[in-house]
């Protein structure tokens, strides 16, 4: 654990601060990463789950945010491979499990809920996926990480599933009723303990969709102008924030910049951003490009989506947490000069789950280095559980006893988290 006293080369790292309602104990936060480890596709958390997530909490995580979880029976009807699930009180148990574990270990946790992949999701069935618009996804190998190439080259099989099926336009009731039982999904994860709910609205996924005219060519209420295309992650907001309540931790991720032709811009991520935050959205965390620009998703070097942070932080009043800066030094500076409130890191994790509690310790010498070769991700892509080229933990922590839940008092039931009843909200016309 953290001693008392922050090392002084990284005092402002090892600063708690508050998301809403709720103290982190440090300015650490593991990225969302879909890690195929609940292998089955029937979305419940495991043992395998539940070990990897405290290997994290106990390495110094102040934050820990889940996995993409798919939150309505629609959405996990298209997975990547897959995903955590969470559409009925089926899934809660191992939710709660799962809460309980990383509270055990120190950290906090936030369910990463999402709405779907829309175009970008697959059905072992060849069914069409749902979407804004009938625009096919793909992926051209100038957009991809350099290792990513190079594995292309000599593996083409390695990516032939990524192109997926033409998806089909979403009618306006569809539309409504996804949102309905999202928010609906979303009071199971308060009642299991968590802490926070991340809206996912990056990377291309079904929200992404709406918000960029790439892929949303609807002439509705739900396309055309920026204020119509932001019609529905508006929507998910409102009615999610009337299932949990104003005292939960509510935030989103969204790509700073699509980098695409006709994609989503900077400008338009801002103005995005700013409108969230005036309606209570209690944090902004950054991710850029989508998979179709992975390159920018899954950066090559260090810190490159910092400036654009520093753009979000001077039209939001609410933390902003920056990815990709694997360096303790750069993201001391970071913090320290106003570009990001928090880190979160995603790779660096596989290689190592301990990097807060060495950079707490004063031993940042001794971090085992992502390499950012993108052997895990690759893995993913071919359909492989995640594993880490460096780490030969990862992927194995269910076996290691140091990760085991210890023994927890119960929270009374009188004192749980549950569904408040508010007014209902409607999106500004």
């Amino acid at each position: 654990m953290a001693p008392k006293k922050p090392v002084s080369e990284f005092k402002h790292l090892l600063q708690p601060i508050k998301i809403g309602g709720v103290e982190l104990p440090n300015r650490i936060a593991m990225a969302p990463m879909n890690t195929l480890m609940s292998m089955d596709n029937r979305g419940f958390v495991n043992e395998q789950v539940m070990a990897y997530y405290a290997a994290r909490a106990k390495g110094g995580c102040g934050l820990i945010i889940t996995e993409c979880i798919l939150a309505t029976q629609l959405a996990a009807k298209f997975p990547f491979t897959t995903n955590l699930h969470c559409y009925d009180v089926s899934f809660q148990p191992g939710l709660a499990e799962l809460a309980e574990t990383v509270h055990a270990f120190g950290a906090k946790i936030f369910a990463q809920m999402s709405i779907g992949f829309g175009r970008q999701g697959h059905n072992h069935y060849g069914e069409s996926p749902p979407a804004p618009s009938v625009v096919p996804y793909g992926v051209e190998p100038e957009m991809m990480p350099k290792s990513f190439v190079k594995v292309v080259q000599k593996f083409p099989q390695a990516i032939e599933g990524a192109g997926g099926h033409t998806p089909y336009e979403m009618t306006v009731e569809e539309i409504r009723q996804q949102e309905d039982e999202f928010a609906n999904s979303c009071k199971f994860i308060l009642m299991a303990g968590f802490d926070g709910i991340e809206l996912h609205a990056p990377h291309g996924y079904l929200e992404h969709q709406f918000l960029s005219p790439r892929s949303n060519k609807r002439n509705d209420l739900y396309g055309g102008s920026l204020q119509n295309r932001m019609r529905f992650l508006l929507e998910v907001y409102f009615k999610t924030r009337e299932a949990v309540g104003p005292k939960f931790a509510l935030g989103m991720r969204i790509s700073a910049d699509e980098h695409l032709p006709d994609g989503f811009t900077h400008k338009e991520a801002l103005e995005t951003a700013r409108l969230m935050g005036e309606y209570g959205c209690d944090y902004v965390h950054l991710s850029d490009g989508s998979y179709e620009a992975l390159k920018y998703f899954f950066p090559d070097r260090d810190g490159t989506m910092l400036d654009e942070a520093r753009n979000f932080k001077k039209v939001v009043d609410v933390p902003v947490i920056c990815p990709s800066v694997h360096d303790p030094k750069n993201a001391e500076k970071a913090i320290a000069t106003g570009k990001c409130d928090i880190v979160s890191l995603g790779r660096q994790m596989f290689a190592d789950p301990d990097w807060g509690v060495k950079v707490a310790e004063g031993r940042s010498g001794d971090i085992v280095r992502c390499k950012r070769c993108n052997e895990c991700l690759i893995r993913a892509q071919m359909g492989l559980p995640v594993r880490c080229i460096i780490n030969p933990n990862t992927g194995r922590e269910k076996y290691m006893p140091e990760y085991w839940r210890p023994p927890v008092k119960a929270t009374s039931v009188y004192k749980m988290n549950m569904p408040p009843r508010l007014p209902k909200h409607t999106v500004p016309h």
